[in-house]
């Protein structure tokens, strides 16, 4: 493994002392370990080796858990890069505008997604209005989030590592407000409709990159900006409101109209064009105020840390990959949420064309997609709070929450395919269960990847994880331009992915190292909000 190297760091006592340490070399079954034995007897600063690799040293104590992680309850942390004091090591504060920082990055989350998903729910009128997009066109400008994720999570991923939240979180809301006015711009000067085609399919490009930080950042928001007990909350809202961007795309039928037959006359063809060119000024307003937000206030972290585990710098962008790519519960999980996780994800950008073959109209498609993603929000919430509340039990929650989800999209494979008979109450009660309880399991994914990670980078973590999931919705969407007779092969696909994924899931260590350090702490256990 990659290793910035051993470097002096120093250490002073006021009495004398021995001070035993272990330092830690990787992860899993290549874990080693190197027992340091110095003893001081003056205020003399005394020269000790560290390890960079980890960050957190422990006094010497017995190891535990068949990983060699030292018994956090028995040891104290220090920090090789901070000078070492017997009680507190560092004043751990929490500021109210933790929350400002979290509600505007989630807002930014939230109008990503939109942006992203904004023909799908109105596929039938896009359609109309300019003959030629089709399903195919329209799963393109979706397809080019997850196309655009793969190829720059890595470069993106490394300048919010090197250059810290807000720069990132300004790149971000940048390439968001870029998209949404260059999409307008052919609406302004041109009545060409290739013109305008073009401009929506830069739009989603640049959408599609500022989606890698949007998807990959909240664990980095929480780690920097909350205690321990709100950590996978924070995380949770995040991911929620990224989730309520596809619940506001769903509202757009009520702005732009649906044609009245498949060849509406010019008349109408008109007004719905009308119709989405206003939606489209709208977007470009509410992305560049979105802009002036960020700009004006969004720091890059707190004057003083919520937790003892946020004093410590993570590792760089290649110590990283590299302790990243040697972590073997790491990568299952992240073929475990790919999988899981990335059909239906991607799956909800193109929910109208499964609900067309039970017979459902683009309307009525819009009111199951709003009540898919309204219940998604509230689950997801409820499960990040309830893992803050009672921890340690994050793998056993995920299998539980798979198995309920598989029983939902059996049902409407059931339905899908005429087993039993069709109907709306039916169509509600398995499209919004089955995504609700699956999008239920990101931020407990997140949470479990980045305790095993540690002290990995929470960005890059979250980064490999969306990576595995935007993979996998990418080879989902492809699928789209394959002409099918129907859209029923969909629901083969939800099953044997959730199905699939239990397998490495169930084969992945739970690891909290993490927030043992912090939870173990009386000052940085804050009680629940």
């Amino acid at each position: 493994m990659a290793v910035k190297g051993l470097t002096d760091a120093k250490y002073s006592e006021s009495t004398a002392t021995t001070c035993s340490l272990v330092m830690r070399y990787g992860h899993g079954p290549s874990f080693s370990t190197t027992t340091i034995t110095t003893t001081t007897t003056t205020t003399t600063p005394v020269p000790q080796d560290t390890d960079e690799v980890d960050g957190v040293l422990f006094n010497t104590g017995p190891l535990s858990n068949g990983r060699a992680t030292p018994d956090l309850a028995n040891s104290t942390p220090t920090y090789p890069h901070l000078t070492h004091t017997p009680s507190d090591a560092r004043p751990i504060r929490v500021y109210l505008s933790r929350f400002w920082i979290l509600a505007t990055f989630s807002f930014l989350a939230m109008f990503q997604c939109l942006m992203w998903n904004t023909w799908g729910p109105i596929s039938t009128s896009i359609d109309a209005a300019y003959p030629g997009w089709g399903s195919g066109t329209v799963a393109m400008m979706g397809n080019w989030g997850t196309i655009m994720f793969v190829l720059t999570v890595a470069p993106m991923c490394w300048v919010m590592n090197a250059k810290g939240l807000r720069v990132g979180v300004l790149l971000c809301g940048g390439l968001v407000a870029a998209g949404t006015l260059l999409r307008a711009l052919p609406l302004i000067v041109s009545t060409n409709a290739t013109f305008f085609t073009v401009m929506c399919h830069i739009c989603a490009i640049l959408v599609g990159i500022a989606g890698t930080l949007v998807m990959a950042a909240p664990p980095m928001i929480a780690a920097v900006w909350f205690p321990p007990r709100e950590r996978t909350t924070a995380t949770a809202f995040c991911q929620m409101m990224n989730m309520l961007g596809n619940g506001g795309s769903y509202l757009e039928p009520l702005m732009v109209q649906e044609p009245s037959s498949a060849h509406p006359d010019e008349e109408e063809v008109e007004e719905i064009r009308n119709d989405i060119k206003r939606l489209v000024y709208i977007w470009a307003g509410v992305g560049v105020m979105l802009m002036a937000v960020l700009v004006a206030y969004f720091p890059a972290k707190p004057r003083t840390p919520p937790s003892i585990t946020s004093h410590v710098d993570r590792l760089d962008f290649r110590s990283s990959l590299s302790l990243l790519n040697r972590n073997k519960d790491l990568l299952l999980l992240m073929v475990s949420y790919g999988v899981s996780v990335g059909v239906p994800s991607a799956w909800l950008s193109v929910l109208n064309f499964s609900l067309y073959d039970l017979g459902l109209s683009q309307d009525d498609a819009m009111w199951v997609g709003i009540s898919g993603v309204l219940v998604s929000c509230g689950a997801t919430l409820v499960t990040g709070r309830f893992t803050d509340l009672i921890y340690g039990h994050i793998k056993l929650s995920l299998i539980l929450i798979s198995a309920s989800t598989i029983v939902f999209f059996y049902w409407f494979f059931l339905l899908s395919w005429h087993a039993i008979p069709v109907s709306t109450w039916q169509i509600y009660l398995t499209v919004t269960g089955g995504i609700s309880l699956n999008f239920a399991m990101s931020p407990l994914f997140f949470e479990l990847a980045v305790e095993s990670a540690y002290p990995c980078s929470e960005v890059m973590v979250g980064g490999v994880l969306t990576a595995c999931n935007n993979l996998v919705g990418l080879c989902f969407l492809f699928l789209f331009l394959v002409p099918f007779p129907s859209y029923q092969w969909v629901t083969y696909v939800l099953l044997s992915g959730i199905g699939a994924s239990l397998i490495p899931l169930s084969l992945t260590k739970e690891d909290y190292s993490r927030s043992s350090i912090d939870r173990n702490q009386a000052h940085s256990a804050y009680p629940p909000i």
